[in-house]
């Protein structure tokens, strides 16, 4: 069945770290839970899922939703007691919850691929479930947050992602057609990149999910990620799901590190659904894909179709943050990820002005 109206949610769930690989289980089950209490929040439902006059169709988690994060982690603690695999037993529980609400479920993992874990790499790759339970969409994180994130993006391993995977724009941001429209995902970081979210749209994604960021980007004064998700939409002419953490607990990290504000944005920029609190939290908005579509054929200010690509590739001609840094070399740790021969580069050519004040590590 094919829907053009239908429900979204955003789970903001409450994530304890994983010091031992039980304690994802442990958040595994909660998050399972909170999609049994999705249809409480949707307006005028009835009980169950479906039979609605716009079913919840689509349930949104957020980033590291049921493996936590902790900036401080070592490598080893990844790979012996945080990387799941798409196949295991987590996602197998979630297939389950999918099937049995006639669902779609989309969250990111910290995965374990057995084509790349013997190299010492692993990605944090934001999927998509169909209702059957079913994997139909993965997209592995481009801009890994350097100073936070041990996951390697597809551009660190590039020639190899490439000879694997192809080289097509699709190959690094697929976009999926399902029968509650065509979706792409972007993730955390990828977000301060309006590339990322264009790259979506120039293939006609019609919903873009977008989970997490931190503070102090979310609240105020900042509010970076509000202000961030209310242009991807609007410059896409899409529709943007951005779930959040609603407190993590068990690192050196603050509780509210990601205070809760998960929301949903509709294709003309405007929130139809925030969680102005930390905590857990579930919130629910509509997506009418008859309207969207007919909005896209408006030519006013339809951006995507507005793209003069001669000029801009002229932004892009000359490679900046390097390619396949670490087909030779050890992705262990944070610093072999700082660009900063990129800012070197950039203060010798005179796009950056050198400042007094040079740090050591710019000398």
């Amino acid at each position: 069945m094919v829907y053009d109206i239908y429900t979204a949610v955003a789970i903001q769930p409450e994530i304890k770290l994983v010091e031992k690989r039980a304690d994802i289980m442990k958040n595994l089950k909660r998050c399972l839970e909170l999609v049994d209490a999705a249809p409480q929040v949707q307006p005028s439902a009835k009980e169950g899922f479906e039979g609605n006059w716009a079913p919840i169709k689509l349930v949104s988690f957020p980033e590291f939703f049921i493996q936590g994060h902790e900036g401080h982690w070592s490598y080893d603690h990844y790979v012996n007691e945080v990387l799941i695999e798409l196949d295991g037993e987590e996602m197998k529980l979630l297939a389950d919850k999918a099937r049995e609400h006639k669902i779609f479920i989309a969250g990111c993992i910290l995965e374990r691929d057995p084509d790349w874990i013997d190299d010492g790499y692993f990605f944090n790759t934001h999927f998509v479930m169909d209702p059957t339970g079913v994997v139909i969409h993965k997209y592995r994180k481009l801009t890994v947050a350097t100073h936070y994130e041990l996951a390697v993006s597809p551009h660190d391993v590039y020639d190899k992602y490439v000879e694997m995977y192809g080289s097509d724009l699709s190959a690094f941001f697929p976009v999926t057609d399902t029968e509650i429209g065509k979706i792409g995902t972007i993730t955390c970081m990828d977000g301060h990149f309006p590339e990322t979210a264009r790259a979506l749209g120039i293939q006609g994604a019609e919903v873009i999910l977008h989970p997490l960021l931190t503070d102090p980007q979310m609240s105020e004064p900042q509010s970076i990620w509000q202000s961030m998700n209310k242009m991807r939409a609007w410059e896409n002419v899409a529709y943007l799901i951005g779930a959040s953490w609603g407190g993590i607990y068990g690192g050196l990290r603050p509780k509210n590190f990601a205070p809760g504000k998960s929301m949903i944005v509709n294709y003309n920029g405007v929130v139809t659904a925030y969680a102005d609190h930390a905590g857990e939290g579930i919130i629910s908005s509509v997506i009418n894909l008859e309207e969207l579509r007919r909005r896209r054929t408006d030519p006013s200010r339809n951006f995507p179709t507005l793209l003069r690509n001669d000029i801009y590739r002229k932004i892009y001609e000359n490679d900046i943050y390097k390619p396949n840094q670490f087909l030779n070399e050890s992705p262990r740790t944070r610093k072999a990820r700082d660009p900063f021969e990129t800012i070197k580069d950039f203060i010798d050519k005179g796009i950056y002005i050198k400042p007094e004040k040079t740090p050591d590590y710019l000398k």
